[in-house]
């Protein structure tokens, strides 16, 4: 049986075989990796191709004496309401996801790393952001 390990016939069967095996194997990758696309990518069509987010920020020391916010986050995670400025007034306004003031950076990323692997995988994205960095 030593012997075997030493003929080249049966090393460069090995080989081959092993060679063919790889190929076999990088096939169903890619394979699994063309469908993981394409299902991540249906994904985020059956979500909606535009999602709006909203984070508000924290008051800030500078922000004065004014402790109460007028902005008042819903338990749901998607409404908030603004007061106006005599009791009564308000608006209220739905988005796909509103974020709470403590919400940090990790959070928000967390939610828009959808559209980040979207952009790998080479579909158009885009991410507006906007607002005060404080």
């Amino acid at each position: 049986e030593n012997g075997d390990v030493d003929d080249p016939a049966v090393l460069k069967a090995r080989i081959e075989e092993r060679d063919r095996r790889i190929a076999e194997l990088e096939e169903q990758l890619l394979n699994g990796e063309q469908l993981r696309r394409a299902l991540h990518n249906r994904i985020q069509e059956l979500r909606g191709n535009i999602r709006v987010f909203v984070r508000t920020r924290p008051f800030l020391p500078n922000d004065g004496a004014a402790s109460n916010s007028s902005i008042d986050i819903m338990p749901d995670g998607e409404s908030l309401a603004i007061q106006g400025k005599h009791a009564g007034e308000g608006h209220g306004f739905k988005f796909d996801k509103v974020f709470a003031p403590s919400a940090g950076q990790g959070v928000v990323f967390d939610e828009v790393s959808e559209f980040v692997q979207s952009a790998l995988d080479g579909y158009n994205v885009c991410l507006f952001s906007y607002g005060q960095t404080g």
